[in-house]
């Protein structure tokens, strides 16, 4: 039965084999894509480390206590249909039924950015009740982390 079964094993079924790739030893990223995206880190990257640069007079984004884990700051669960990320993929013409999670959506790093500290069981002191949301500092504004983000 072993023998029968991996006899073929490489040849790979009728589908598989059926499926057009593209040819060559890199990827051909696709810019329309809302799962992976070339990383733009790595687009800029140099063989030097560029020296750092020293921030003044900025805004806090989120005062979280000694809770805070990885999930918190970048979660792997459903994108929720209000959110950054939403209006993104809406904007990018995906359904809200395929929105996915983010965990799904983790090798796109425009997708993750709108969903930094998403969790909806973060607590940030700088609001009044657990969320994702923050205060747009001088405005007032209470908006999501990514929108307060993007205003600064």
């Amino acid at each position: 039965m072993f023998k029968e079964v991996y006899s073929a094993i490489t040849k790979g079924p009728e589908r598989w084999n059926n499926l057009q790739a593209p040819e060559g030893t890199t990827f051909q990223w696709d810019s329309k894509s809302t799962y992976v995206q070339h990383p733009p880190f790595f687009a800029t990257m140099q063989k030097e480390v560029p020296a750092t640069i020293q921030v003044k007079d900025a805004y806090c984004l989120g005062n979280f206590g000694d809770s805070i884990t990885t999930d918190h700051i970048s979660p792997a669960g459903t994108i929720a249909k209000n959110s950054p990320a939403a209006r993104f993929l809406e904007e990018a013409g995906v359904e809200k039924k395929d929105f996915n999670t983010y965990g799904a959506r983790r090798g796109n790093d425009l997708i993750m950015a709108r969903g930094t500290f998403a969790n909806v069981r973060i607590v940030n002191k700088m609001v009044s009740k657990p969320g994702p949301r923050t205060i747009h500092v001088p405005s007032g504004e209470e908006l999501a982390f990514y929108d307060a983000a993007a205003k600064y």
